[in-house]
This record gives C-alpha cells, sequence and structure tokens, in this order.
C-alpha cells in the first residue's frame, strides 16, 4: 500500500580526498574497457560484455532458472510435448555459434503468450504461446529468436552497457561536483545514459531476428513462418487488447508483442539480409500435422491447480475459495496474485499473506499490512464467517490521486486472505459498493463444488461440414469475444469461413 522511495541530493560543492580517489578509480575503469571488448561469433560484431564470461552465462542461467519457473506457475508436465519442444530447440541449437552452452528449452505452465531467454542457453516458452502458433515452423522462429539472444550474448551486453553507464555516471557525478555545478545536471545525465541503454532493444531485435532466419534455414525449416506467426500475434494482441478495454493495437505489459517490440517489416528485412547468406529461400518444411498432432489434448487457459476464471468469477479448488470481481473488470491469474482491471483505471488484487504474529484482522492492517498508511475507517465485519478487517486511505497513482481500500480476512492463526481494490480519487463513490459486494462474494467452497472445477483442453478435430465459428467458439471463456479469439487460434481472417479440410483447435471441457 505504502511505497517508499529513498531520495538524496549533494549537499556539497567540495570534494573530500576518499570521493576524489573514486572518481579518479572510475575514470581508470571506465578506460580499461576497451579490453573486454571482444567479437561475437554469431554476430561477427565487436561487442562489450564487461567481465561475464561464457561461464558466467551458464551460471546465470541456471541461478535464474527456478527463479523463472517459480515466478510462471512451473514447468508444464507433459513429458511428450516437453520432449517435442526440447528435440525441436536442440536441433535448432546444433546450427548455433556457440557449441559450449547446455541448451535447455522448457514449457512454462501459464496461459500468458511469451517467450523469453536466459544467458547461458536457457530458453522458455509458454503454454499460451504453444496454442497460438500451428506448425512446427512457426514454433521454429520463436526458439530461433530466443537462441539468438542467447548466442548474441544480448544479455551480457546490456549488463556491459550498464557498466559503462554507471561508471560514466560516477566519474560524471564526480566532476560536477568538483566544477561547484547545480546537482540536477546529475539527473539529465543518468537520463541519457539510460536512454542509451535502453536504446539496444530494436537493435537487439532485429539482430536476434537475422539469426533466427539463418538457425531456422539450417534446420530445414520455411523462414516465412517467422512473418507468419508475426501475423498470428499482432491479431491476438488486438483481440487481447478488446478484452482488457484497451485501445486497439495497445499489447498488455506481460504480451510477447510488449517485451519482444517487432513488426512485420522488420522481421522481412531481417529475413532479406539473413537469405542473402543462406540457402533455401523461402522453401523448407513447415510440419503443421506434426504440431497440432503433439498440440491435441494440451491444457488451455488456467490451471486448477492454480485456481481457475469463469467469467467474473475466480475459482481455487485446491485451496478451496472462490470470490466475484466487479462487472465489467477482467480478471489476470498468477502464481502469487489475482489482478482484476477496469477500463476506468479502477483495479483489484487478491492474494494471501503469513499474518506476522498479528492477533486479529484489524491489528494485521493497522501494524503489518498498512504500518505505514494512515487508514479511516477501520471495520471489523465476518466474512463468510470469518474474522476480518477494512479500512480506506488515499494515495497517488502513476495517474494521480487514488481512492484504496484494504481487506484483511483471517484464513487461519498464520495467514490472511487480502483484497486491495483502488480507483481514481474522482471515482470512489462510483465503486464503493461494487468494492464491497465483491470483498463480501468471497466464501469457502466443499469438496464436491471443488471436485466439479475442470481444466479445459486444447482439442484438435478435423473440420466438418455443419460446423459454423459461432458453435465451435462457444466453450472459449472469453464472452463476446470468442469468436475472435477462436479466429486467431486457427489462422483465420475476419469473415473467412471454415476450410473444408482444415483441422481446428476447440476448447473442451
Amino acid at each position: 500500500m505504502c511505497l517508499d522511495l529513498p531520495c538524496g541530493h549533494i549537499g556539497h560543492n567540495q570534494l573530500n580526498r576518499r570521493q576524489l580517489l573514486a572518481g579518479l578509480a572510475s575514470a581508470s575503469a571506465l578506460a580499461g574497457t576497451a579490453g573486454c571488448v571482444a567479437t561475437n561469433a554469431a554476430s561477427g560484431r565487436d561487442s562489450f560484455t564487461g567481465l561475464q564470461s561464457i561461464k558466467d552465462d551458464i551460471a546465470e542461467g541456471r541461478a535464474n532458472h527456478p527463479k523463472i519457473l517459480k515466478s510462471f506457475g512451473g514447468a508444464y508436465e507433459d513429458r511428450r510435448l516437453a520432449g517435442y519442444v526440447q528435440n525441436i530447440g536442440l536441433n535448432l541449437a546444433k546450427g548455433t555459434e556457440y557449441q559450449q552452452y547446455p541448451y535447455r528449452f522448457t514449457i512454462l505452465n501459464t496461459q500468458i503468450v511469451n517467450a523469453f531467454a536466459l544467458p547461458g542457453g536457457f530458453v522458455y516458452i509458454t503454454r499460451g504461446l504453444l496454442a497460438l502458433a500451428s506448425s512446427e515452423a512457426e514454433l521454429a522462429g520463436v526458439l530461433s529468436h530466443e537462441l539468438a539472444h542467447v548466442t548474441a550474448r544480448h544479455g551480457a551486453e546490456r549488463r556491459g552497457a550498464q557498466q559503462i553507464a554507471q561508471l560514466g555516471l560516477l566519474l560524471g557525478a564526480v566532476g560536477l561536483q568538483a566544477a561547484g555545478l547545480p546537482s540536477d545536471l546529475m539527473q539529465i545525465g543518468q537520463t541519457a545514459a539510460m536512454a542509451a541503454i535502453k536504446g539496444y532493444s530494436r537493435e537487439h531485435e532485429f539482430e536476434a531476428d537475422t539469426l533466427g532466419v539463418r538457425y531456422m534455414s539450417r534446420a530445414g525449416y520455411n523462414v516465412d513462418a517467422m512473418v507468419s506467426f508475426l501475423g498470428s500475434l499482432r491479431e491476438h494482441s488486438m483481440v487481447e487488447a478488446q478484452v482488457l478495454g484497451l485501445p486497439r493495437g495497445k499489447v498488455d505489459e506481460f504480451n510477447i508483442m510488449s517485451t519482444h517490440p517487432r513488426t512485420v517489416e522488420r522481421v522481412k528485412q531481417a529475413q532479406i539480409q539473413a537469405q542473402a547468406a543462406a540457402s533455401g529461400g523461402g522453401s523448407g518444411r513447415w510440419r503443421r500435422d506434426e504440431y497440432l498432432n503433439h498440440l491435441d489434448g494440451m491444457l488451455f487457459g488456467d490451471d486448477p491447480k492454480q485456481g481457475v476464471i469463469r467469467g467474473q468469477k475466480f475459482i481455487h479448488p485446491d485451496l478451496r475459495f472462490e470470490f466475484q470481481a466487479p462487472a465489467g473488470f477482467h480478471l489476470r491469474n498468477s502464481p502469487a496474485r489475482v489482478e482484476a482491471r477496469h477500463i476506468s483505471g479502477a483495479a483489484m488484487i487478491f492474494d494471501m499473506a503469513p499474518s506476522k504474529g498479528a492477533s486479529t484482522a484489524a491489528a494485521y492492517l493497522r501494524h503489518v499490512w498498512a504500518a505505514k498508511t494512515q487508514l479511516h475507517d477501520l471495520e471489523n465485519i465476518v466474512v463468510d464467517g470469518l474474522q476480518a478487517a477494512t479500512g480506506w486511505a488515499e494515495g497517488r497513482g502513476q495517474n494521480g490521486p487514488v481512492h484504496m481500500r484494504a481487506l484483511a480476512i483471517r484464513q487461519d492463526r498464520g495467514r490472511f486472505y487480502r483484497f486491495m481494490y483502488v480507483s481514481p480519487l474522482n471515482q470512489a463513490g462510483r465503486w464503493a459498493r461494487p468494492f464491497r459486494q465483491s470483498g463480501l462474494s468471497f466464501r469457502r467452497i466443499g469438496e464436491r463444488a471443488a471436485a466439479n472445477v475442470r481444466a479445459q483442453r486444447l482439442l484438435v478435430v478435423p473440420a466438418r461440414p455443419d460446423d459454423n465459428i459461432a458453435g465451435l467458439a462457444r466453450t472459449l471463456p472469453y464472452g463476446q469475444y470468442n469468436e475472435s479469439w477462436f479466429r486467431v487460434l486457427n489462422d483465420l481472417a475476419p469473415k473467412q469461413p471454415i476450410r473444408k479440410d482444415q483441422r481446428l483447435k476447440v476448447i473442451a471441457g
């Protein structure tokens, strides 16, 4: 509820001996960075990677692998599908310039559509992205792009740029102080340095596309799949924006189009550049049927072990509870929390936390959760027979002042269920009743109700003469956007009919 940001300023313009020595040391270190520049075997560019070696890349990947699994719901437990993805990845990795990496390809158990890589050869792809792709070649295009980030050592290169920026800032800070210049000039330097670091993003993405096309071609895949899948990603982003109430074309922060900003034109340019030095042109395999055969039966949407979203309701069959979000809110589930957002800017966050010794819900709110916030109208209430407390406060969000209501419900002696409701301050009255109703909707469920919560599965079926999109799309969990989602899943343009010979992805359960 309360974020304390440390802030400071330069109080004196005179340097002491220690500061001067620190500045000289920084200058010396900055001047010596040229010795850490090396030619990358994949990109052919000279790049500065600080003091990080290949072994350091591998160690970093191994250290962060468990953290990635924890953040994204763990690995998807399907040996057949996991082995299929691993084999495709290893086949692509044979064509890379760095064979010393212990390449590892992991499916993350989340419906989020994304893929990324850690240094050292650790590549990740989500269940949500697998559902969206329609051929082995499209999957290979994604894996090749991530492999390229690894082999071009973009992670180490970014850290090298950060080291230079930090050394330069330190040296600049010393110089500015020595000259007696105002400290706010340092803020300009920091902003410029950060902008330079972030400026690598487009260059890295283009390079990853270029190298990715090379690896695809070497493995015998049709490189046109990289462009075709980018089209699917763009269509998905537009539908997702509609579901979230965002402007058309604006992508969600977790979406692959946000973390990998790319355009069709840039990918095509990468293809031309890569194909100039590669054979095969537009030939190569797609392997649609093989891919769909492996996708058949895969979990779709939320994993019941992590809780599921059904319309405006969130149900957790393992922990045996459910609650309702206000009408018009879009829910998103993650391993750590459930979030719901409204187009107006209002939001709801649910999670669970240890009591940290608090004996009552009111004490937990006042002394633990909101210890640094002034709560108003602290009230003891009962929710589904459980002790609870609620109170409100005002704060400042990214877009201005906000009204916050906190609700803590005691699960047992060790934990609390927590709801945080936030709205723009000028909308507090509008959301007061819906937020209260949402909090009071929390209830525990019995074994039978929990057992009735079934996982949804993606099935691959042949099209039949009497099939229609409205009927096939009705089992998707996106309400009025079901048909749009069905078209994206099955590469069908708006108003395009189902092809007679098409194998369709449908959702059951």
